[in-house]
């Protein structure tokens, strides 16, 4: 399964938290090697400077009554020294005496001592007489007391980056969602250009480089609305066309076939009463081309109905499908039919194309369904008229399902009206569920009204 690929927003953040993370690394390194360094110029200087205070406290010889006793002074002068202990050494190595460093105040963790312990430098100071004969200084450096020190500099420190690298990552965080927040109102415009929602448009006051995507989206927008206006014209037009095409039909074919077929059958009539005619097999033919002729009679008729149904006009939407549903039940007796429409007129063209909606759905459901179950429910549903034709037979497989010329006409009825259709098999049990939503005959009509002001101007 493909991952939805991260949004740019947490690319950015994502990005700037690498290089932050690298900045305290880096940091974190300089700041080490800045206290390792410190560490071993401070016991050199401690050395150096211990080295120092003996070479001038043994040189004053003359003043030392007691040398001994001037050797114990000078060990002691070194008790509570940060860095330095020493030791006055015998001549056999033993420690005679022996100074008390001073213990670190705030001690580092005990990784902390590993990580920056510098190798202990001693110094071994040859005493001249009369000090000699007592034995030798030596001098031991101790680092914890720095080291200690240094760990609350590395504190601050980290902490005053570790502040820095917050406060740039939420600086960043609300600059990108700034600087993002054209493309977030795009990206909500799109999702309405793909639901037809044509009349959305963004703001061109964003930065120069989003300008041209905002100036680019609403010259499609507008290009699309355009488009649609026309293709809704054009689907009028079409409508009309198709309209006066089916009235142009039903005449001729009321007005050319009908009278033929009723010349022909009368000329039958004529020939059938003629006595030569009577007594030959020629009598029973004629009678079987009449009862052909009275099929083709009736057949054009119901043709006519269809293309040009009266009940429409002179009756009302929801006494025509009455007349419908009562047709098809006398012919389907063991199918249970459901009728529920609005009682008054939804307009001219609403009503002529909600009639052959539920008209082209009987058929389809009668033809392929085998339902013994069928309800029709005609509604107005806000602004909008919800036309559903439910039955409970076979359904209809998906796989490889090629839609017929009644599926199709459905289709194009609705869409030239401005309206959806969808045909789904029905989810709670079996069956097809044909449901069309339409535009009020008043939205419909203003629609109309408004393209037609638009195209005269043009």
């Amino acid at each position: 399964m493909l991952r939805a690929p991260a949004s740019l927003r947490l690319r950015l953040i994502m990005s700037v938290a690498l290089v932050l993370i690298l900045v305290l690394l880096l940091g974190s390194v300089l700041v080490y090697w800045h206290a390792v360094h410190e560490v071993e110029v401070e016991i050199h200087a401690a050395i150096a400077v211990g080295e120092h205070t003996v070479h001038n406290a043994v040189d004053d010889v003359e003043e030392a009554a007691s040398p001994l006793r001037h050797l114990e002074l000078l060990v002691a002068d070194f008790d509570g020294d940060r860095h330095l202990q020493a030791s006055l050494l015998g001549r056999d190595n033993r420690i005679l005496f022996q100074s008390t460093p001073l213990g670190p105040g705030d001690p580092a963790p005990e990784w902390f001592y590993r990580l920056l312990a510098a190798r202990s430098v001693t110094a071994r100071i040859e005493l001249p007489s009369p000090f000699a004969s007592f034995g030798t200084i030596l001098l031991q450096t101790d680092s914890r007391n720095e080291i200690s020190e240094v760990w609350g500099d590395v504190i601050l420190t980290l902490a005053i980056l570790v502040m820095f690298c917050g406060l740039i990552a939420v600086l960043v965080y609300w600059i990108t969602g700034r600087a993002l927040r054209p493309l977030d109102a795009v990206s909500a415009a799109f999702d309405g250009i793909g639901t037809g929602n044509y009349g959305l448009r963004v703001k061109e006051q964003v930065p120069r480089e989003l300008a041209k995507l905002c100036r680019g989206f609403n010259q499609m927008a507008q290009r699309l609305s355009e488009i649609e206006s026309r293709k809704y014209r054009l689907e009028h037009q079409l409508a009309a066309v198709q309209e006066e095409e089916r009235s142009e039909l039903a005449r001729d074919l009321h007005d050319e076939i009908g009278p033929l077929l009723f010349a022909v059958s009368v000329d039958l009539s004529v020939i059938q009463q003629d006595e030569a005619v009577r007594s030959t097999p020629i009598a029973a033919r004629i009678e079987s081309i009449r009862d052909s002729i009275a099929r083709m009679h009736k057949d054009v008729k119901a043709i006519l109905g269809r293309l040009r149904p009266a009940t429409l006009v002179d009756l009302g939407l929801s006494q025509a499908l009455e007349n419908l549903v009562s047709f098809w039940q006398t012919r389907y007796p063991g199918i249970t039919f459901h009728l529920q429409a609005a009682a008054e007129g939804l307009g001219s063209q609403i009503d002529d194309a909600i009639y052959h909606l539920v008209l082209e759905g009987l058929n389809n459901a009668l033809r392929h369904g085998r339902p013994t179950y069928i309800e029709i429910n005609v509604s107005v549903d806000g602004d909008e008229i919800l036309t559903e034709i439910c039955d409970n037979g076979v359904g209809f497989k998906r796989d490889g399902h090629v839609p017929g010329f009644g599926l199709i006409g459905m289709q194009e009825r609705v869409m030239s009206l401005g309206g959806t259709l969808s045909v789904e098999n029905c989810t709670a049990a079996t069956g097809v569920v044909v449901s069309a939503r339409l535009p009020m005959q008043q939205r419909l009509e203003s629609a109309a009204g408004a393209e037609l002001r638009t195209a005269v101007s043009e």
